[in-house]
């Protein structure tokens, strides 16, 4: 079931000094209160309830629990707000309090239900703000992309496509980067050398040793790698395990080497790549290192937008300046900063590329220190010639490591390059293996165990490096299927909402600007192939696609699309609690956007529990009438130095500040107010009646004395009516009471007695309700013209209870 509020009880919280209560009973609210008496310490204190923050009080510079609590409170107090709901088990008091000389809080509900209800609601649209309208209208593109990723939970969509993203690119660098098919080359060749072919299939490699065999006539084929084994052990003497050892560890140092120095061309292809990212940074250092001030700047732009600052200044170092050109340079800037945001990311990926390429090569080259024959004195110039080839490439990986903001350059490709003369050691190899299989020559035994062992080795490599390829390829192929599937639902999924969601905006927009010519508000994703870049708003205006909204939309107009996103996310993801607070925020509207406003609230979001404050008068006076008819609580927020911010213990209805007066016999708060009500219920029916009086201007039509209209009255009623005739010794009463009302409502001597203020508002509802129906289902009480029956002839209210003849 949905929650609602059915009391909320601060106090001690920002302007709240004492207690502030509102028994709602899950009913909708309408507070009215002035600048300054402290309206959004309503909101201040159920955002911190719900969120631990307040978004206007979010700077460094401001403590917010300090913040919180009243400063007119002791010590010693405690500063709480307590919500009681329509399901009481998540019922809880959140409190602020001193404890050790620090500010602490707690909730008094530790309870799983309220734990995953409280984490529940921190994702819903709850509050809404008028220095928070335009936040989404104002954002970047890709800014917007991620509010509205936030607020749907696909944020969380979008982390798992980069991280599919960046396993898919990694296993393809990692492809590239161990070159495999150099590698396999080599041992081919090693293949080719040592038994005349290269292959691939284990039956080819064992029939070609069966092949080298026969004459040996050992009594057995090769059909397995245990059997290649067992040749080995039958071959293999004493006398020939040195010179086979030694011939396995030159020829291992051959491989390496050769393999290295196949590769040199492209390692020098991607330090080449690497090194004309690395200048084209360097070059332009200062842009790089203003994507540091990116998050510096969004937040300069909110304190502008949400008009935190509204001084001509600059908010950080507040030297004059004109906002708009300081929020157009803004705007500027972040927009060169994404520029160079994907200059280096190119960067970036080069470097990565470079620093796997260096670090697998010394890697490589590392593994030859593991045999224990590279230690042996006879093989110093092989070890010598391995750590310089090691110290080169740690010049490539030097580089691959340095900060592009140190001001340092890099070397040149062609200083660094590795040329012939750094393989030379591998002449001398050669001709040490050479020299071996000479010696080894006369003995055939000997030679087929090295040639068979070496081509064992380098089958088993090459199906080594063929299956980490393959298992790569595979794991590459599958991630590019995923993530090509996965940004197609991405999208799909991501589109069908913001149509409907667009859809949601659209019809509250134009319910609150009908027949204006900005049709078809709509929220459009950027973005081409895998890249879901952004988002914009766009609209038709004179038949023509506009964007952004700000080109033509006033400010009103761009308000009306921050409420409309607002109460469209809430349809959308509120689906656990069913209120909403609304903090001032028709502060910039005009008349006409004001009061489509409130009738969208009464129209589509009647099921909802709303908690709406405003300063605004007249828009409170014209809420005011409607809220009632809907059962909406109605209140005013008071201030004083002594209570703090408080509700208004009188009545908001003029009606019921009069009776709220005379039961408590305030004698001198009674003239101004029965003198405004005669007023208006005389205007009223006179208005209904088509009762004439002489012509005035403007203003002082608006300014008719009681008096006046009471004897126009009359005398349309004694030309009129016969049954209201009747009852004109009521109205003549009321004719002599006025002139009392002039007298309490003017600086004169004169006394009241409460007597006769009872019998004042008396004569007042005697009146009334001769022209306004009794019956409480009747829908349109007043007696009026509008209700003249042409065939009785008599003017009538709504349900034709009350009626008098009447001659037109």
């Amino acid at each position: 079931m949905p929650i609602k509020i059915k009391q909320l009880h601060i106090s001690g919280l920002r302007g709240v000094q004492e207690q502030f209560a509102l028994n709602l009973g899950e009913k909708s609210i309408l507070l009215y209160g002035d600048n300054g008496t402290g309206k959004s310490s309503i909101s201040d204190a159920l955002e911190w309830y719900y969120t631990d923050a307040v978004s206007h009080l979010g700077s460094q510079e401001i403590d917010l629990k300090d913040a919180l609590r009243n400063a007119y409170l002791s010590g010693e107090k405690e500063s709480s707000i307590k919500i009681n709901y329509s399901k009481p088990v998540i019922n809880a008091e959140r409190k602020l309090y001193y404890k050790k000389g620090k500010l602490v809080t707690e909730f008094s509900n530790d309870t799983t239900d309220f734990a995953e209800y409280l984490e529940r609601s921190r994702k819903e649209n709850l509050l809404l703000r008028y220095q928070f309208l335009r936040d989404f209208v104002d954002q970047t593109k890709s800014d917007k992309l991620k509010n509205l990723s936030d607020i749907i939970g696909f944020s969380e969509v979008t982390k798992a496509k980069e991280v599919l993203k960046k396993s898919f690119n990694f296993i393809k660098a990692e492809i590239k980067n161990q070159n495999f098919e150099n590698q396999i080359n080599t041992q081919k060749t090693t293949l080719i050398e040592k038994i005349g072919a290269a292959f691939s299939q284990e039956a080819n490699l064992f029939e070609k040793i069966n092949e080298t065999i026969a004459p040996l006539c050992l009594g057995f084929t090769v059909g397995s790698m245990a059997d290649i084994d067992n040749v080995l052990a039958k071959l293999k003497t004493p006398a020939s395990s040195k010179f086979v050892n030694e011939l396995r560890f030159l020829e291992t140092c051959q491989a390496s080497l050769t393999d290295l120095e196949k590769e040199v061309d492209f390692i020098d292809t991607e330090y080449t790549k690497y090194h004309v990212e690395f200048n084209k940074i360097a070059d332009d250092v200062g842009s790089i290192m203003q994507t540091y001030l990116a998050e510096l700047l969004k937040v300069g732009n909110d304190v502008i937008v949400k008009k935190f600052h509204k001084d001509e200044s600059c908010p950080l170092c507040l030297q004059p300046k004109n906002l708009t050109d300081l929020q157009a340079e803004i705007n500027v800037r972040l927009q060169e900063i994404g520029e160079a945001a994907k200059k280096k990311a190119v960067f970036d990926s080069s470097k990565t590329s470079m620093v796997a390429i260096a670090a697998e090569r010394i890697k490589r080259l590392d593994a030859l220190a593991t045999d224990l024959l590279y230690k042996d004195l006879a093989n110093s110039k092989i070890s010598k010639a391995v750590a310089g080839l090691k110290v080169k490439i740690g010049l490539y990986q030097k580089a691959a490591l340095e900060k592009v903001t140190s001001g340092n350059r890099l070397s040149d490709a062609s200083s660094l390059k590795l040329h012939a003369a750094d393989f030379l050691e591998n002449v001398d190899i050669a001709a040490r293996i050479s020299k071996i299989k000479t010696a080894i020559a006369s003995d055939n035994t000997t030679v087929l165990y090295a040639n068979i062992s070496a081509a064992k080795d380098a089958f088993m490599k090459i199906k080594n490096f063929e299956e980490d390829r393959e298992k790569l390829e595979k794991q590459k192929n599958s991630l590019e299927i995923i993530f090509n599937e996965f940004v197609k639902k991405q999208k799909e999924g991501l589109q069908n909402f913001i149509d409907t969601f667009s859809g949601t905006i659209n019809d509250y927009y134009q319910y609150m600007n009908p027949g204006e010519l900005f049709e078809k508000i709509r929220i459009v994703t950027i973005g081409e192939d895998d890249e879901l870049n952004g988002i914009t708003i766009e609209y038709k205006y004179k038949g023509e696609w506009v964007s952004p909204p700000q080109k033509y939309f006033s400010e009103s107009h761009l308000n009306c699309f921050g409420i409309s996103f607002f109460l469209a996310s809430v349809v959308a993801f509120n689906k656990e609690n069913k209120f909403l607070i609304l903090d001032d925020i028709i502060s910039s509207f005009d008349t006409n956007h004001r009061k489509k406003f409130a009738d969208l609230l009464f129209d589509k979001f009647s099921e909802y529990q709303i908690v709406l404050l405003t300063h605004e008068e007249q828009w409170f006076q014209y809420v005011r009438q409607i809220a009632k008819k809907k059962g909406w609580l109605i209140n005013e927020i008071k201030w004083t130095e002594i209570k703090g911010t408080h509700l208004s213990e009188l009545p908001d209805d003029l009606k019921e500040i009069i009776e709220y007066n005379l039961a408590n016999g305030n004698v001198t708060l009674l003239g101004n107010p029965i003198r405004k009500y005669l007023e208006h219920i005389l205007k009223k029916i006179c208005l209904n009646l088509e009762v004439k009086l002489s012509f005035k201007y403007n203003e002082v039509n608006e300014k008719r004395m009681p008096d006046e209209m009471i004897n126009e009255l009359k005398s349309k009623i004694n030309k009129a009516s016969a049954e209201l005739k009747v009852n004109l010794p009521i109205i003549d009463k009321l004719s002599s009471s006025s002139v009392f009302g002039n007298l309490l409502s003017h600086d004169n001597p004169f006394d009241p007695k409460l007597g006769d203020l009872k019998a004042f508002w008396a004569d007042i509802i005697a009146f009334e309700k001769l022209f306004h129906c009794q019956n409480k289902e009747c829908k349109k009480p007043d007696v009026s013209l509008r209700n003249y029956d042409t065939v009785a002839k008599n003017i009538r209210c709504g349900c034709d209870t009350t009626k008098y003849d009447w001659k037109n």
